[in-house]
């Protein structure tokens, strides 16, 4: 709470630094993670902020420091905003979006 105190830094940007920079864990909620977290089913979520409260209450905190990176990368190649590639994609069995 106090790193979004300082002006342009955001909530998003805040849990960066934490979890990149300290090891503290936090959930960094981008585009590609919101997207993909709803996409599955997984919130249903309207912004990245309603987006990183959820996950707060449903994702073991052991978990918080890798799934940004896990996310944004697949965010990035498979599960993108426009045409995802849904056909290669490895959890597209649990995935709301093709059911």
């Amino acid at each position: 709470e106090d790193l979004i105190k300082f002006n342009g830094v955001g909530r998003k940007t805040a849990n960066l630094v934490l979890a990149k920079g300290f090891g503290i864990p936090a959930i960094c909620v981008d585009v590609h993670v919101h997207r993909i977290c709803n996409r599955l089913g997984y919130v249903k979520t309207k912004n990245p902020e309603e987006t990183e409260f959820a996950l707060r209450e449903k994702l073991p905190v052991k978990h918080w420091l890798d799934i940004n990176t896990l996310l944004v990368t697949h965010g990035q190649n498979v599960c993108k905003p426009i045409k995802p590639q849904c056909e290669i994609c490895p959890i597209k069995d649990y995935c709301a979006k093709n059911i």
